[in-house]
Protein backbone atom coordinates (compact mmCIF):
# COMPACT_ATOMS: atom_id res chain seq x y z
CA UNK A 1 0.00 0.00 0.00
CA UNK A 2 1.07 3.72 -0.90
CA UNK A 3 0.75 4.97 2.61
CA UNK A 4 -1.67 5.01 6.08
CA UNK A 5 -4.67 6.99 4.72
CA UNK A 6 -4.86 5.00 1.40
CA UNK A 7 -4.51 1.72 2.93
CA UNK A 8 -7.16 3.08 5.89
CA UNK A 9 -9.97 3.84 3.09
CA UNK A 10 -9.55 0.68 1.63
CA UNK A 11 -10.46 -0.89 5.00
CA UNK A 12 -13.29 1.40 5.59
CA UNK A 13 -14.64 1.19 1.94
CA UNK A 14 -13.92 -3.66 2.80
CA UNK A 15 -15.93 -2.63 6.24
CA UNK A 16 -18.60 -1.01 5.19
CA UNK A 17 -22.15 -2.35 5.35
CA UNK A 18 -23.20 -2.45 1.62
CA UNK A 19 -26.95 -2.34 2.54
CA UNK A 20 -26.19 1.29 3.88
CA UNK A 21 -26.23 2.77 0.46
CA UNK A 22 -22.83 4.85 0.71
CA UNK A 23 -19.32 3.95 0.58
CA UNK A 24 -17.01 4.75 3.54
CA UNK A 25 -16.52 8.44 1.99
CA UNK A 26 -20.58 8.92 2.13
CA UNK A 27 -21.16 8.59 -1.63
CA UNK A 28 -24.15 7.02 -2.90
CA UNK A 29 -23.44 3.53 -4.12
CA UNK A 30 -26.75 3.59 -5.85
CA UNK A 31 -24.54 4.41 -9.51
CA UNK A 32 -24.14 0.71 -9.66
CA UNK A 33 -28.00 -0.48 -9.20
CA UNK A 34 -30.03 -0.69 -12.11
CA UNK A 35 -32.44 1.77 -13.12
CA UNK A 36 -35.68 -0.76 -11.94
CA UNK A 37 -33.87 -0.26 -8.42
CA UNK A 38 -36.23 -0.53 -5.42
CA UNK A 39 -34.43 2.25 -3.49
CA UNK A 40 -35.66 4.73 -5.28
CA UNK A 41 -38.80 3.93 -4.49
CA UNK A 42 -37.92 3.59 -0.90
CA UNK A 43 -39.13 6.85 1.26
CA UNK A 44 -37.45 5.58 4.19
CA UNK A 45 -36.43 2.00 5.76
CA UNK A 46 -39.09 2.72 8.57
CA UNK A 47 -41.68 2.01 5.53
CA UNK A 48 -40.48 -1.86 5.10
CA UNK A 49 -41.69 -4.27 7.52
CA UNK A 50 -38.73 -5.41 10.13
CA UNK A 51 -39.33 -9.00 9.18
CA UNK A 52 -38.48 -8.26 5.44
CA UNK A 53 -35.29 -6.29 6.60
CA UNK A 54 -34.42 -9.41 8.78
CA UNK A 55 -34.35 -12.19 5.59
CA UNK A 56 -31.46 -13.48 5.68
CA UNK A 57 -31.41 -15.80 2.49
CA UNK A 58 -29.65 -15.72 -0.90
CA UNK A 59 -30.92 -16.78 -4.29
CA UNK A 60 -28.95 -18.90 -6.02
CA UNK A 61 -27.66 -18.19 -9.27
CA UNK A 62 -24.67 -16.99 -10.56
CA UNK A 63 -24.02 -13.95 -8.78
CA UNK A 64 -25.85 -15.52 -4.86
CA UNK A 65 -27.72 -12.36 -4.41
CA UNK A 66 -29.37 -11.91 -0.99
CA UNK A 67 -33.08 -11.02 -1.00
CA UNK A 68 -33.17 -7.26 -0.09
CA UNK A 69 -36.45 -5.74 0.81
CA UNK A 70 -38.47 -3.09 -1.54
CA UNK A 71 -41.32 -1.13 -0.92
CA UNK A 72 -43.62 1.17 -3.45
CA UNK A 73 -46.28 3.57 -3.01
CA UNK A 74 -49.05 1.68 -4.25
CA UNK A 75 -53.22 2.53 -3.75
CA UNK A 76 -55.07 -0.59 -4.92
CA UNK A 77 -56.12 -3.43 -2.59
CA UNK A 78 -55.10 -6.04 -5.32
CA UNK A 79 -52.11 -7.31 -6.56
CA UNK A 80 -50.44 -5.83 -9.67
CA UNK A 81 -51.21 -7.24 -13.48
CA UNK A 82 -48.03 -7.34 -15.00
CA UNK A 83 -49.09 -3.51 -16.46
CA UNK A 84 -49.28 -2.20 -13.21
CA UNK A 85 -46.11 -3.94 -12.07
CA UNK A 86 -44.89 -1.87 -15.16
CA UNK A 87 -46.50 1.31 -14.23
CA UNK A 88 -45.21 0.49 -10.18
CA UNK A 89 -41.36 0.42 -11.87
CA UNK A 90 -42.25 2.87 -14.35
CA UNK A 91 -40.57 0.83 -17.10
CA UNK A 92 -40.38 2.27 -20.29
CA UNK A 93 -39.26 1.75 -24.16
CA UNK A 94 -37.75 -1.73 -24.78
CA UNK A 95 -37.34 -2.88 -21.24
CA UNK A 96 -41.40 -2.40 -20.37
CA UNK A 97 -41.50 -5.71 -22.76
CA UNK A 98 -39.21 -7.57 -20.41
CA UNK A 99 -41.50 -8.28 -17.29
CA UNK A 100 -43.49 -11.84 -16.78
CA UNK A 101 -45.21 -13.14 -13.91
CA UNK A 102 -44.20 -16.34 -12.67
CA UNK A 103 -45.98 -18.53 -10.80
CA UNK A 104 -44.30 -19.80 -7.46
CA UNK A 105 -43.86 -23.19 -8.97
CA UNK A 106 -41.89 -21.53 -12.08
CA UNK A 107 -39.61 -19.58 -9.37
CA UNK A 108 -39.04 -21.94 -6.90
CA UNK A 109 -39.24 -25.43 -7.98
CA UNK A 110 -37.58 -27.10 -5.19
CA UNK A 111 -39.03 -25.04 -2.35
CA UNK A 112 -35.90 -23.47 -1.49
CA UNK A 113 -37.53 -20.10 -1.01
CA UNK A 114 -40.66 -20.84 0.71
CA UNK A 115 -39.79 -18.97 3.85
CA UNK A 116 -39.17 -15.94 1.68
CA UNK A 117 -42.39 -16.18 0.21
CA UNK A 118 -44.30 -16.88 3.79
CA UNK A 119 -42.36 -13.29 5.37
CA UNK A 120 -43.80 -11.53 2.28
CA UNK A 121 -47.25 -12.49 2.44
CA UNK A 122 -47.14 -11.95 6.00
CA UNK A 123 -45.81 -8.54 5.39
CA UNK A 124 -48.77 -7.77 3.32
CA UNK A 125 -51.16 -9.12 5.11
CA UNK A 126 -50.20 -6.92 8.56
CA UNK A 127 -50.19 -3.81 5.99
CA UNK A 128 -53.52 -4.37 5.59
CA UNK A 129 -54.89 -5.65 8.68
CA UNK A 130 -53.82 -2.14 9.82
CA UNK A 131 -55.96 -0.38 7.61
CA UNK A 132 -59.01 -2.58 7.97
CA UNK A 133 -59.07 -4.31 4.85
CA UNK A 134 -60.46 -7.72 4.72
CA UNK A 135 -57.94 -10.49 4.48
CA UNK A 136 -58.72 -12.75 1.57
CA UNK A 137 -56.71 -15.89 2.74
CA UNK A 138 -58.06 -17.64 -0.14
CA UNK A 139 -55.75 -16.19 -2.70
CA UNK A 140 -52.07 -16.33 -3.62
CA UNK A 141 -51.08 -13.40 -0.93
CA UNK A 142 -48.08 -12.69 -2.79
CA UNK A 143 -46.29 -12.59 -6.70
CA UNK A 144 -43.68 -13.20 -8.17
CA UNK A 145 -42.46 -10.97 -11.21
CA UNK A 146 -39.24 -11.25 -13.38
CA UNK A 147 -37.58 -8.39 -14.84
CA UNK A 148 -34.78 -8.84 -17.62
CA UNK A 149 -32.68 -5.79 -17.75
CA UNK A 150 -29.90 -6.92 -19.88
CA UNK A 151 -29.05 -10.29 -21.55
CA UNK A 152 -28.63 -12.23 -18.31
CA UNK A 153 -29.00 -9.93 -15.76
CA UNK A 154 -32.78 -10.56 -14.30
CA UNK A 155 -34.19 -9.24 -10.90
CA UNK A 156 -37.22 -11.25 -9.26
CA UNK A 157 -39.45 -9.46 -6.82
CA UNK A 158 -41.43 -11.35 -4.85
CA UNK A 159 -44.34 -8.26 -3.91
CA UNK A 160 -47.77 -8.57 -1.48
CA UNK A 161 -50.31 -5.55 -1.16
CA UNK A 162 -49.38 -3.66 2.16
CA UNK A 163 -50.76 -0.44 3.69
CA UNK A 164 -51.32 1.72 0.89
CA UNK A 165 -47.87 -0.01 -0.54
CA UNK A 166 -46.14 -3.18 -2.22
CA UNK A 167 -44.08 -4.53 -0.08
CA UNK A 168 -41.49 -7.43 -0.76
CA UNK A 169 -38.09 -8.67 -1.97
CA UNK A 170 -35.76 -8.68 -4.76
CA UNK A 171 -32.72 -10.78 -5.95
CA UNK A 172 -31.03 -9.83 -8.30
CA UNK A 173 -29.36 -12.42 -10.49
CA UNK A 174 -27.09 -13.51 -13.39
CA UNK A 175 -28.09 -16.23 -15.34
CA UNK A 176 -26.24 -17.66 -18.07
Amino acid sequence: MADDVSYNTFLARANQDPRSGHDAEGESTSQARSKFDPSSSTSTNEAIPASLRDINATFTSDTDSDFEPVFFSYASDSLPSVEEFKKVLGAKGENADNIEELSFEDFDPRGQYRDVIEKVKQAGEDGRGKRGVDLDTSGPGAKVFKVENQRARVEYYIVAVGERSLVGVVAKAVES
